[in-house]
């Protein structure tokens, strides 16, 4: 277990604990994972709530959630149609207020009988409580490698803040972080990268991911390009960046060769047409840097957060 951040001292506005579980073509395992974690439930020393967010599921998740919800303890929120993962944990954080909330996912690759242990490092007085998988023996090779590529990417691309490594979206996340993310309305960004980019006091536990116990995972190469690409625009500008660079070395290096076959009076419309090329190309970088600061000015995340929040 290792800590990314200085403990806070301040005290947590609110003891109740909402556990959001994304769901999408689940009725296979929901059964199991709902009878695993009601039984977790019990034990915890925090009231808490389950909600379930049904996003889209064409199968019975939707009937099975419903039957679940007569538990006073239970509610189910279903979204008109297959948003995403991303757009389903919003929509489950934007349904909670004043509330510490645990996101897991119901395929039971993340062990609800975890949850006490996330539970009691908040009550250490950690904001972010990050579980780190240890090994990922259950994915396949390329899903391990697409990772492993993922995370050195954010680290070479994304200098203001750490991404903890091998971090799912299996995290308790405090009621000031939440509090934090619900007023930005940053429907743009990653929820993973965003919970760390606050900077609250945060801790990775170690744990060992299990195997999907039931159905198919809902993960395809496209989709998980689709996450490094949202994840590289939404905090970013360094491709632009490099891009401006490499534009500037080579309109400089390009005028000098220029220069070059004009003083030997070798120049030819061939040095021209590349002297051309490499001022469009300087151009676009002029634009690109612009635009990245267009994005940056247009972001709903602020320059800085407080620690606490002030009464």
């Amino acid at each position: 277990m290792t800590s990314s951040a200085s403990l806070s001292s301040e005290c947590r506005p609110t003891d109740e604990l909402t556990i959001l579980v994304p769901c999408f073509n689940e009725q296979h395992v929901l059964i199991e994972f709902h009878t695993r974690l009601m039984a977790t439930i019990d034990h915890l020393n925090v009231t808490t709530e389950v909600l379930y967010i049904n996003d889209g599921s064409q199968d019975r998740t939707a009937e099975i959630l419903d039957r679940f919800s007569q538990d006073p303890r239970v509610r189910s929120l279903h979204l008109s149609r297959n948003f995403g993962k991303e757009a389903a944990m919003r929509a489950g954080i934007n349904a909670v207020q004043d509330r510490a909330v645990i996101i897991i996912d119901c395929d039971l690759q993340d062990p609800p009988e975890l949850i006490p242990l996330m539970v009691q490092e908040w009550h250490k007085g950690y904001e972010i409580v990050n579980m780190q998988r240890r090994s990922r023996h259950c994915d396949s090779w390329a899903k391990r490698t697409a990772a492993r590529l993922y995370y050195a990417l954010m680290d070479q691309l994304i200098d203001d803040f750490d991404v903890p490594k091998q971090v799912s979206d299996f995290r308790l996340i405090g009621p000031n972080a939440l509090a934090a993310i619900r007023a930005m309305d940053d429907n743009a960004g990653v929820l993973k990268l965003l919970v760390s980019w606050l900077g609250y006091p945060s801790t990775e536990v170690n744990y060992d991911r299990k195997a999907r116990q039931a159905g198919t995972t809902k993960w395809t190469p496209l989709s998980l390009l689709d996450l490094c690409a949202d994840s590289i625009l939404a905090f970013s500008i360094r491709p632009l960046r490099m891009y401006s660079y490499v534009s500037a070395i080579s309109f400089v290096a390009g005028t000098l060769w220029v220069a070059g076959a004009a003083t030997l009076g070798e120049l030819t419309h061939v040095h021209l047409l590349v002297l051309s090329i490499l001022l469009l190309c300087l151009g676009t970088a002029v634009v690109g840097e612009y635009v990245g600061r267009v994005l940056t000015v247009v972001s709903p995340r602020p320059d800085s957060l407080r620690r606490r929040n002030q009464p």
